[in-house]
């Protein structure tokens, strides 16, 4: 179901039509259920790097589309070092633009051997016209031979509010 604009120009002792009630009924079901998306990885998934790129362009890149508005972006997942010490820098990109600065919007240092350590964010994106959008869960690392390794479970998905 698609949103149709709400009638806001009624006149006084105007009726209701049948079409106006099944735009009001297909707005509610429009809110009932928002545009999602969501991804729960299956295999373990290594990387090596220390430029933003996508973590898993198959399984970890989401679409949708909205109505306009606001998108709630989360991520969690278990990981832990690919070799040596790392510090891992996480990012949203949405339709090829990343919302956090050079360093992304959030990081997690990887320096206990194979320990494996929790990352859970979430990112609301403000402002999006109506129509297909992308999210991309990215990474970078703080060395180019250093990496990380992202266990199976992590979950990656995108709400419209």
């Amino acid at each position: 179901m698609a949103w149709t604009a709400p009638k806001t120009d009624w006149e006084v002792g105007e009726l209701v039509s049948p079409g106006d009630m099944n735009e009001v009924g297909e707005n509610l079901a429009t809110l009932k259920n928002p545009a999602t998306a969501i991804n729960t990885t299956s295999e373990e998934i290594r990387v090596v790097g220390n430029e933003f790129s996508d973590l898993d362009s198959t399984n970890l890149n989401l679409t949708i589309t909205t109505t306009g508005g606001d998108v709630l972006v989360h991520f969690d997942g278990a990981m832990a070092r690919n070799v040596g010490p790392n510090r891992c820098h996480f990012d949203v990109d949405v339709d090829g633009t990343r919302q956090g600065g050079d360093n992304g919007l959030t990081h997690i240092d990887l320096v206990h051997g194979d320990r494996r350590h929790s990352l859970s964010f979430d990112r609301l994106i403000q402002g999006l016209s109506a129509g297909f959008h992308t999210f991309k869960l990215q990474w970078k690392g703080n060395d180019t031979g250093r990496g990380l390794i992202l266990y199976p479970g992590a979950q990656f998905w995108v709400r419209e509010i």
